[in-house]
């Protein structure tokens, strides 16, 4: 059930799919345990009316046909049964026997969510709010023929109703704070090229890593990678089929790694891998990687080769004296030819 959506509208299709069946449940089975009396005839023709409509719309919504024709026409259609029934329930049972407003209370969270999930933030509260007032307006109406209890459940009604507009207003500016924090967080941490983590991202991996190191001795190791002669590509290619390049080897390189390293864009051509392992063993993932990366044809581009720097955590270390390491681990591979591995204890 839990995914994600590539739209709001996608959304709000999958929460009406899974809340309009509910409501009409609850319609079928208020219609068959009422009284079919003169008082309860309209109210009864209302709830066979909105179960036939809302079987309809579920299944125009299920095909994505006419949403929001079918949007506009529920809203609508709740609206008049909203403002309706209290009507009813107000004259017709308040007013005759008192008692206060029962079950009606229970639905309206439901009611003015779904103004608010139709309309949108601002035209939401302003329907809410008239919606609000219409039944105000009823009951006062009619306070002077209430018995006590029945005014203190319509004063409950109404506080309650202010309370929700309030906060499905303000929840909706929480949220869209939190959307917009997070597509924040999203573009802040992630490489705009090649969508893996960047270097801020990666000094934070860093600095947590360096601090269990400290506190548990739980050791860990830095691969530092480039592609060899990356100049070449830009200057023979263009800097597209180079952006290319690296959009492919951030993606080749991912399909390679499992949860136990860590993988992002140091700047231009350099990546960085953490990974959990140490000494031999991240070794031979960094000559894996090497052989991978030789073995590929990128498109554009060919064949090209990568070096790979590998160096463990050492006591004392710093973000700054692990990273050295491993860029000399790196120079050395281009010292020696390019296209190998160099392990830096």
């Amino acid at each position: 059930m839990l995914k994600k959506f590539g739209s709001l509208n996608e959304l709000k299709i999958r929460i009406y799919l899974w809340v309009v069946p509910c409501i009409i449940i609850a319609l079928i089975s208020n219609t068959l345990l009422q009284n079919i009396d003169a008082t309860s005839k309209f109210q009864f023709t209302i709830n066979n009316t909105l179960s036939i409509w809302f079987i309809i719309s579920w299944l125009l919504l299920y095909k994505r046909l006419f949403v929001q024709f079918t949007e506009y026409s529920n809203l609508a259609l709740v609206s008049f049964y909203h403002v309706t029934t209290f009507f009813d329930a107000v004259r017709n049972y308040m007013v005759v026997s008192g008692g206060s407003l029962g079950d009606f209370i229970i639905w309206m969270p439901i009611i003015t969510l779904f103004f608010f999930l139709t309309l949108g933030t601002k035209r939401g509260l302003y329907y809410s709010i008239v919606i609000f007032l219409t039944t105000f307006v009823t009951g006062i109406m009619y306070i002077n023929s209430l018995s006590s209890e029945s005014i203190d459940s319509l004063g409950q009604y109404y506080f309650a109703n202010l309370v929700y507009i309030i906060v499905l207003y303000y929840a909706q500016h929480v949220f869209k704070t939190y959307a917009d924090l997070e597509m924040f967080k999203k573009h802040a941490y992630y490489d705009s090229l090649t969508r893996i983590s960047n270097r801020l991202r990666i000094d934070e991996w860093l600095e947590k890593k360096l601090k269990v190191f400290e506190d548990k001795k739980e050791g860990f190791s830095v691969i530092f990678f480039d592609i060899d002669h990356f100049k070449l590509v830009n200057d023979n290619y263009g800097h597209k089929i180079g952006d290319e390049v690296l959009v492919e080897l951030a993606e080749l390189i991912q399909h390679q790694l499992t949860n136990r390293e860590l993988f992002g864009r140091w700047g231009g051509e350099e990546f960085v891998i953490i990974s959990n392992t140490v000494g031999e063993e991240t070794v031979k993932l960094a000559e894996h990687l090497r052989k991978v990366v030789s073995e590929h044809s990128f498109k554009g581009a060919g064949n090209l080769t990568a070096s790979f720097g590998v160096t463990n955590s050492k006591p004392g270390d710093s973000i700054d004296s692990l990273l050295n390491r491993a860029d000399k681990g790196l120079y050395a591979c281009k010292n020696c030819g390019r296209n190998q591995v160099s392990y830096i204890k």
